[in-house]
């Protein structure tokens, strides 16, 4: 429910974390979201991919490493992770607001509006607009459904990279996103070079020192890499599905979980 149309993928790292686990001698007990009440006995550890208030706050009183950390996710919701990032040159210029209407003296276009309670579960949870009619729209849209708070994020330019990674191991894939295979299609708005080319390391090391100002140690993401080469992170996440390498992300995210006992 949290991660449209990545449902299947989800289960699939989860899983194959949990047999790698298994594989390596430990007793590895599932338990459904909504059937965490209470934190088993006897447990050395925690790892999960939860997201509602209920869960988290089980998982929180629990005295055994977690992976990823309840403090870690909550650092990823919309809102937070900009405060966390505004000004470290990692993201675009962006903007904590109300969805009542343009704030006064922003005039970046186009730019992004993006809801700040949560990351997007649904198409226009993220919007990309032209202009400050557009903008406005938007936002009043937004309010109209509930949302008080949204993000605005000026546009970079150039083409879309995902990426997958493990604190500490970096990353484990990247690739060149197209809007066919997007969650809702919004791709499109980069470029899409023929040859896609980014310094990896560079991409490492900007991921990393994200996950650092985060507390993220199973994480993935988008960034945008310039005609000049320079990355600026668009989107950052806890757990993503790591849909194109889930047996090598499976092993990273074993070891590390281990590493922590």
């Amino acid at each position: 429910m949290y991660s449209p149309n990545r449902v299947s993928g989800d289960t699939a790292v989860f899983r194959a974390v949990a047999s790698e686990l298994e594989r390596h001698g430990h007793e590895v007990i599932c338990i459904s979201e909504q059937d965490i009440t209470v934190i088993p006995d006897d447990i050395d550890g925690i790892f999960h991919m939860a997201r509602s208030s209920e869960a988290l706050e089980v998982i929180g009183r629990a005295d055994v490493p977690v992976t990823n950390t309840v403090q870690a996710v909550m650092n990823c919701g919309r809102a937070r992770q900009t405060e966390l990032l505004q000004g470290s040159g990692l993201i675009p210029e962006s903007l904590i607001c109300k969805t009542g209407g343009v704030p006064q003296g922003w005039n970046m276009f186009p730019c992004w509006i993006k809801r700040a309670d949560c990351h997007a579960v649904d198409r226009d949870d993220v919007q990309f607009v032209q202009d400050a009619g557009e903008c406005n729209n938007a936002m009043l849209g937004f309010r109209e459904r509930g949302i008080r708070d949204c993000v605005l994020q000026a546009h970079s330019k150039g083409w879309l990279a995902k990426f997958y990674g493990v604190r500490g191991h970096g990353l484990i894939d990247c690739y060149a996103a197209t809007a066919e295979e997007g969650k809702f299609g919004l791709e499109r708005y980069n470029d899409h070079p023929d040859q896609a080319c980014v310094d990896m390391d560079g991409l490492t090391a900007v991921a990393e020192r994200v996950s650092a100002l985060l507390g993220v140690d199973v994480y993935g993401g988008d960034a945008v890499v310039g005609d000049d080469g320079k990355i600026t992170i668009i989107d950052f996440n806890d757990w993503p599905s790591f849909r194109t390498c889930t047996v090598g992300a499976a092993q990273k995210i074993a070891d590390l979980i281990m590493n922590k006992r």
